[in-house]
């Protein structure tokens, strides 16, 4: 039996903007689905290190532990461009 970590992506916050565009969410350089502004994206991964992406933006480095939750949240800096943050359990 094999035990993963699940990486909850959620998506940013909404606006007229963001609704009704779809963020590509990358995993160790592969694509792993998409998240909407409101929603919410969980994959299950595998226990260890990961590099996890939105868009173009830069990489989030993130540690998932065996039956574990991790969250990350998809952000805009002040110039538009996508990044990801570590996010509270909601």
């Amino acid at each position: 039996m094999t035990i993963v970590g699940t990486l909850v992506v959620e998506g940013p916050p909404r606006s007229l903007t963001t609704l009704a565009r779809a963020v590509p969410i990358t995993v160790d350089g592969a694509v792993k689905g998409q998240v909407r502004a409101g929603k919410r994206l969980a994959l299950a991964l595998a226990p260890g290190s990961h590099s996890i992406q939105a868009g173009s933006g830069p990489a989030l480095p993130v540690r998932l532990g065996p039956g574990l939750t991790t969250h990350v949240r998809v952000e805009r800096d002040a110039a538009g461009r996508l990044h990801l943050v570590e996010a509270p359990v909601s």
